[in-house]
């Protein structure tokens, strides 16, 4: 939310006030004009704000371990929990047999917060525009 409120707020007033002069009505000023030239810092946030959400581990292994579940899932319809945490539990897991495991799972979680990042970029890029 609070990316979106700066990105919108980014947009220069005289364009909005362009579109009311020729005849625009608010709702197509708004969603003609300044919401494209908002879309790539609106995007920007979200996909930033997933990322940290992904990243940051401590929330979930303080508040999500209520939801523990301590079974690899075999299916997709089976129930599962976050990447942090199961590489929480395979890590203090006491048996070596677990380590080759707990090493692929945090590369797949690295490997998912750069295409994350790299899709903020790509997307920032192709959606900006200056004025």
């Amino acid at each position: 939310i609070i990316a979106a409120r700066a990105a919108l707020r980014a947009v220069p007033p005289s364009i909005r006030s362009g579109a009311l002069a020729v005849g625009a009505s608010r709702m197509q000023a708004v969603f003609h004009h300044v919401l494209p030239l908002a879309l790539p810092g609106m995007l920007t946030g979200a996909i930033l704000g997933m990322a940290r959400a992904l990243g940051e581990t401590a929330p979930l292994l303080l508040i999500g371990m209520v939801a523990f579940v301590a079974e690899v899932p075999s299916s997709t319809t089976d129930e599962a929990t976050a990447l942090p945490v199961l590489i929480y539990s395979w890590a203090s897991n006491a048996e070596r047999a677990w380590e080759p495991m707990t090493a692929a799972v945090i590369v797949i979680l690295l490997a998912i917060l750069v295409l994350m990042n790299l899709a903020v970029v790509l997307l920032r890029r192709k959606f900006e525009r200056s004025w």
